[in-house]
């Protein structure tokens, strides 16, 4: 189009015609429609097909700045779901099933769902003796069920530092007690650990040992063994929460801890689909010893009967046609590549504006300690101000110890976005290093 040779108005072949042409799917080649759509270079026509719009040959059009930059949201861009298969895949099933695929299922999930996703965990090297899996509706059900029935009021519960803040709010719901434990670049500190374990009677430890939220570390596969050896020896019920193993984020693909510890049978393992299919399909599950996840099911019946079987369904026919394996080969590379600009621009940008990066694997999300002299409070004041949204490190842990702290999340930013937020970011950090004196003069 640029070139001239297809000009304003000219019919484009259909996307089957395409997909035959160069080998792919018309998926595929409705993929680059729409995003050639998006930037206003075809215009398409029900009916009649995809043509080139009168402004194929100009430049693209230059963005205003935008108002405000969510640099707190780590949720997927909706241009990797993959809608297309979706579509066909609901048809499919409203075709052979018609009303019934909107009728009542199993509380603990699909049948046929959970034994593909079983499947898939025995190829993983997951040990599934004497365990079981439950559906539930998103990660965050699955966490908010098992603290509910594994915790009782005052018992003790260990977590990383910094660790997700959506699990500190359930932990205060349930009313635990949670001391916190630092990560480091290979994972938690094992002396402190074990300290931990051996002085208080701790019920839980809540992990999150691949692509950590937020710092993106991955723990060691010996760090790995040797915690779930610690809870093994205690007693502790270990809770690996998973929302991205499988993707290689150019440093090899990480297996969860469940799968380097098979034999430990104290592990509840939590995954979410929400970071690598969609996260309004709401969907996730937990693989947990037999007894556990007997009780998990009779309490995902009391808080809501079922999860949608129709999404289930869809979910088991997604993984077992094999497209999940093609859409994770598919956003891979995409994340990889965000990935290290992100890093790069965050290291250009903030590292010479004076905050420390923490060297993470991967991930959608940073984490970095603001620059000496910065408080969080006037930190995030001046962040507001400038348009840009981050998460306050105080919300990383319960007490204080990680206020010197922010999130910064990328996944859902074009590149320019993200350098746009990361200089307001840097320029928030500057005015609250100024401290202004009543002479009317600045100093730092």
């Amino acid at each position: 189009m640029r070139e001239g040779r297809l000009a304003a108005g000219q019919r484009l072949p259909s996307a089957r015609d395409l997909a035959r042409r160069h080998g792919t799917t018309p998926v595929t080649v409705n993929q680059a429609f729409r995003r050639l759509r998006a930037r206003g270079l075809v215009v398409s026509r029900v009916g009649s097909g995809t043509y080139v719009s009168g402004c194929a040959a100009s430049a693209p059009p230059v963005r205003a700045r935008a108002a405000f930059l969510h640099l707190d949201r780590r949720e997927p861009p909706a241009s990797l779901f993959p809608t297309d298969v979706v579509r066909q895949i609901m048809d499919r099933i409203l075709d052979e099933e018609g009303g019934e695929a909107f009728a009542y299922g199993e509380p603990g999930g699909d049948a046929a769902l959970k034994e593909v996703l079983t499947s898939d965990l025995v190829e993983a090297g997951f040990g599934i003796s004497e365990r079981a899996v439950v559906v539930f509706s998103g990660a965050q059900q699955a966490l908010s069920l098992l603290f509910r029935v594994w915790l009782q009021r005052g018992d003790w519960v260990l977590v990383e530092r910094p660790t997700y803040p959506g699990v500190l709010r359930l932990l205060q719901q349930v009313g635990a007690r949670v001391e916190s434990v630092e990560v480091g670049p290979e994972g938690p500190d094992l002396e402190r650990l074990a300290q931990a374990l051996a002085v208080r009677p701790v019920r839980l430890l809540y992990t999150m040992p691949v692509y950590h939220n937020p710092t993106g570390i991955c723990w060691s596969p010996e760090r790995k063994r040797r915690v779930a050896e610690l809870c093994a020896e205690r007693g502790v019920l270990l809770v690996e929460d998973d929302a991205l193993s499988g993707l290689d984020f150019g440093q090899g693909r990480p297996q969860a801890l469940a799968a380097c510890a098979p034999a430990c049978r104290n592990i509840a393992y939590v995954r979410s689909f929400s970071m690598i299919l969609m996260p309004g399909f709401r969907l996730g599950f937990c693989l947990a010893p037999r007894d556990l996840a007997n009780t998990l099911t009779r309490a995902k019946e009391q808080a809501d009967l079922l999860t949608s079987g129709f999404f289930q369904r869809v979910l088991c026919r997604f993984i077992s046609a094999g497209h999940m394996r093609r859409h994770l080969g598919v956003i891979e590379p995409y994340y990889r590549a965000l990935f290290g600009r992100a890093v790069a621009a965050a290291t250009e940008i903030l590292g010479g504006a004076g905050f420390r990066l923490t060297p993470g694997a991967g991930g959608p999300s940073l984490w970095c300690r603001l620059p000496d002299g910065v408080s969080g409070d006037r930190f995030q004041r001046h962040c507001i101000a400038a348009g840009v949204g981050v998460v306050p490190g105080e919300q990383y842990s319960v007490d204080q110890s990680t206020a010197d702290g922010v999130g910064l999340a990328f996944s859902r930013l074009r590149t320019e976005e993200w350098i746009d937020g990361l200089q307001r970011v840097a320029s928030a950090a500057a005015a609250a290093r100024t401290v202004s004196h009543p002479s009317g003069r600045a100093s730092r």
